[in-house]
């Protein structure tokens, strides 16, 4: 039996899925019994070892492997076909991030909590690197402002109808007032489903998870049916070159371009995700924050000009 099931997609991930491993091992479940289910897609390295040692090290995790190709889309569908049991929880992890030990234990007890909830997510908070040169450490501040200041960023129109639990069941780290002007979609790097039936993602290899699902669950499901729990954080490498940062957000503004030619019943989630920086709150903060955001907003102004003069790629050219 089986309460609680992990989903790993894995593409060339020896540096990091071992760290990941050991955070999932080490959390706080009590007597949860769990399984851990990790897909290869078109690895060419170590990682399927790397898994093997793993799953000696922690038998608790009973980790099984499976294959699918190349693209994490195929992999998640992979492992939710393999689930055995479709009524559990099933948390999806990204390879290269490590978790929190309360992390699942707060997903996973939202869910028993709010019934109308289909899908929590976690919140995305980037590591410090030892040994940062200083110009590091300053794109270190300023890349990662949103996630450093979760609070910095709400919803461009009123979403308080998505957030009706957060008076009757308040959060630790998210007063209600914030939580329902906060954003209403969650990150793939941590999130969990009240099960596998509630996954519906087509096999394109164009879409990603944390775009194309929550938009699905709030189609599907109506407002109210996930959270973001600010207090289950998932610790993920930071991007900490100009360059790095303009490759993956030039990817998720493609995604979401994708998402809306082609998905137009998405159409009222896709409007109410829209966010905007809270210019109040951060002026709140001081001006070294002030001087911060300033400076993500300039860097984020120069992307998205860059990105509408660029040839159109799709999302899968990008990655490639």
């Amino acid at each position: 039996m089986t309460d609680l099931y992990y989903a790993i997609a894995a593409y060339n991930e020896e540096n990091r899925i071992g760290r990941c491993l050991d955070s999932i091992a080490q959390q706080k479940l009590g007597n949860l019994r769990t399984e851990t289910i990790v897909c290869l897609n078109g690895c060419n390295d170590r990682t399927a070892d790397v898994v093997l040692e793993r799953r000696k090290r922690h038998p608790v995790l009973n980790i099984r492997t499976l294959h699918s190709k190349k693209g994490k889309v195929f992999a998640h569908n992979e492992i939710v076909h393999n689930i055995h049991d479709p009524t559990k929880p099933v948390a999806f992890v990204d390879a290269d991030v490590a978790l929190d030990r309360d992390a699942i234990g707060i997903l996973y007890g939202e869910l028993g909590r709010i019934n109308s909830l289909q899908a929590v997510g976690g919140h995305s908070v980037p590591y410090r690197p030892e040994g940062m040169s200083p110009w590091q450490a300053f794109l270190y501040e300023i890349l990662h402002a949103r996630s450093l200041f979760p609070m910095s960023e709400i919803s461009v129109n009123d979403v308080s109808h998505y957030k009706l639990f957060a008076d009757t069941h308040p959060q630790t780290d998210a007063d209600p007032e914030f939580e329902k002007k906060s954003k209403i979609y969650f990150h793939g790097r941590l999130f969990m489903l009240r099960n596998n039936r509630v996954f519906e993602m087509p096999e394109d290899e164009n879409l990603a998870d944390d775009s194309f699902l929550p938009n699905s669950i709030h189609t599907r499901y109506g407002p109210g049916s996930s959270r973001v729990r600010y207090d289950a954080i998932a610790y993920y490498e930071p991007y900490l070159s100009l360059h790095q940062h303009f490759r993956a957000y030039r990817r998720v503004d493609a995604q979401l371009r994708y998402l809306d030619a082609n998905f137009k019943n998405f159409r009222e989630s896709r409007e109410m995700e829209r966010t905007k920086l809270d210019w109040e709150y951060i002026r709140s903060t001081g001006i070294p924050n002030v001087l911060r955001f300033a400076a993500y907003s300039a860097v984020r102004d120069l992307e998205h000009a860059a990105y509408r003069v660029l040839p159109d790629q799709s999302p899968t050219d990008l990655w490639k």
